[in-house]
């Protein structure tokens, strides 16, 4: 039986070696700091893990994967840096520090995350120079492109900025926690299955799973905001309320926003029931991302 929290923490320490192994060791050493600083902030890593998690369960044993994984957190960093602008969400900490831009000023935090985005695709081309997977890595950097672009997260920014301060319908609520945080979220488990040389069944139970489980998160993420505390979030709490943000608490309430996150995560543990391999793994990290509390 898997325990996941031990799996969580495990492949966290992996990842987060990696990611600094990876960073830049020639070029401006500035613009290397600041690329440093927000990604040794913290965080869950979830995007890659979810990337090691789909080729875990479809029993890949191929370590170049975790090149992909790597990618997939430069892409969410580098999204989490321009966030904290002055022109998007203007917010001093990020992951309980100080926000790029705090620190190493808004020209250097813009590079920084520039850096990060191109950085991913460096890592896949890499992964793509290995013996036989240069079709894999294509496919893989479509699915990430078309993830982090105007059809997903920045077009999910995009809603997400003109929908301040109205009064959103609930497509576009939806839409916006579709695009903005579901895209990536959905692109690590299909990165990770493409990597793992998954079947057209079973990548298309892990699409449906995916679709599920990042809108699903989105939800809970807006709860916490709604809810929680800046200490307990590591940026401030409250934010998308003093912003007049399109969420799923403001427009529906607390109790209905929670009540469809599990919906979606019982649809999403339905998806993994066509797979042919145990989807423990999956299910159980399904579970986290939605009775989460930080």
């Amino acid at each position: 039986m898997i325990e996941i929290g031990q799996y969580l923490e495990r492949k966290k320490v992996l990842i987060d070696r990696e990611l600094a192994e990876r960073l830049p060791q020639s070029g401006p050493t500035l613009v290397s700091d600041a690329m440093r600083h927000s990604l040794e902030a913290g965080g869950k890593r979830l995007r890659p893990i979810l990337v090691l998690a789909a080729a875990d369960t479809l029993g890949s044993e191929d370590s170049s994967i975790i090149e992909v994984a790597c990618a997939l957190e430069y892409v969410h960093t580098y999204s989490l840096i321009h966030d904290d602008l002055p022109a998007m969400d203007n917010s001093d900490l990020r992951r309980g520090k100080p926000s790029c831009h705090r620190v190493y000023g808004e020209a250097l935090a813009i590079l920084a995350g520039d850096a990060l985005l191109t950085l991913a695709f460096e890592l896949i081309a890499n992964y793509g120079r290995q013996g036989g997977k240069g079709t894999k890595a294509v496919k893989i950097m479509a699915e990430l492109a078309a993830a982090a672009g105007v059809t997903g997260m920045i077009g999910g920014q995009v809603l997400d900025l003109e929908a301040e301060g109205s009064d959103p319908t609930l497509e576009k609520v939806e839409n916006i926690a579709k695009m903005k945080t579901g895209a990536l979220l959905r692109a690590a488990i299909l990165c990770g299955a493409i990597a793992a040389d998954a079947s057209s069944e079973q990548m298309r139970a892990l699409n449906i799973y995916a679709s599920k489980i990042g809108p699903a998160f989105q939800i809970i993420d807006d709860l916490l905001d709604y809810e929680g505390t800046t200490e307990e979030l590591g940026k401030p709490a409250g934010a998308d309320q003093t912003r007049l943000k399109a969420t799923y608490p403001a427009l529906l309430g607390p109790e209905e926003a929670r009540r469809r996150a599990e919906i979606l995560y019982n649809d999403a543990l339905k998806a993994l029931e066509s797979l042919d391999c145990p989807a423990e793994l999956l299910s159980g990290l399904a579970e986290k991302m939605i009775y989460r509390t930080r």
